[in-house]
């Protein structure tokens, strides 16, 4: 038997993941469109958009092709395949209640950084609280909370394959110096984003561990820079992190 071709993906597939890709990305797209964003024909993606509609993946409206909610219940479902999920939301609504902040509870799989949960405590905050958004690791409170815990081995794996790319002027692009930023992680239980992410944003995270004491999320609160400084910044919120922290990995013990 060929392993190599046993092992080889398979075009088709690809094709089908590509075009779903492309839609949530687009929002909506008619066939040319989507045809010239996968680099396929237009009748092969046609026929594979006419299985997505039967399946009840995506919706035909009017030659116009979006994601069907069939997507919202897989994503359900698999959020729903971690504990941290169901004992974590309540903290993070506990801790943006009344406040001008956002609660993000993050994972990392496949050396990506993804939302599970996010919640906005006002709607002055114009800022993204989808689940499932992806994320760079190496600039945001919790991507270093989470690489800061990795065992050594997985922690050099993981780094080999970020590019450490650069969003702003503060966005740490050196592996030595994100590693040394890693260890004072470590040492503090903090980690902290200086405007690494976004312009004018600021973010504190911890570490979740669970009951076998390896790290399996982290938590963080995100707000605008200018109100995230001082001891609100160092101390309060770092604080209600750490008590917020402690009774999620308790209950995850429970659980």
């Amino acid at each position: 038997m060929d392993m190599n071709r046993e092992n080889a993906p398979i075009a088709s597939v690809q094709t089908v993941l590509a075009i779903v890709e492309y839609l949530e990305a687009a929002g909506s797209a008619g066939v040319t469109e989507i045809a010239d964003g996968v680099g396929s024909s237009k009748s092969t993606v046609h026929n594979h958009l006419t299985t997505l509609r039967d399946g009840g993946y995506v919706v035909n409206e009017d030659g116009q092709y979006r994601l069907g909610l069939r997507f919202l219940g897989l994503g359900e479902s698999t959020r729903l395949q971690t504990d941290l999920y169901e004992v974590a939301r309540p903290q993070i609504e506990d801790l943006v209640e009344g406040t001008d902040l956002v609660g993000n509870l993050a994972v990392e799989e496949d050396r990506t950084g993804y939302y599970l949960y996010r919640s906005r405590g006002s709607d002055d905050i114009r800022f993204s609280t989808r689940a499932g958004e992806t994320y760079d690791l190496h600039c945001s409170a919790t991507g270093k909370a989470l690489l800061a815990h990795l065992p050594p081995d997985r922690l050099e794996s993981v780094l080999d394959s970020l590019d450490l790319e650069r969003h702003t002027e503060h966005t740490i692009t050196d592996r030595t110096e994100l590693l040394e930023e890693l260890e004072a992680v470590r040492d503090s239980g903090l980690a902290f984003d200086e405007e690494e992410y976004g312009r004018g944003l600021r973010c504190v995270g911890v570490p979740i561990f669970g009951v076998d004491d390896a790290v399996v999320g982290a938590v963080s609160l995100s707000g605008p820079a200018a109100e995230m400084t001082g001891e609100r910044y160092r101390e309060t919120l770092p604080d209600r992190l750490r008590a917020a922290k402690n009774r999620i990995e308790v209950n995850l013990r429970d659980y």
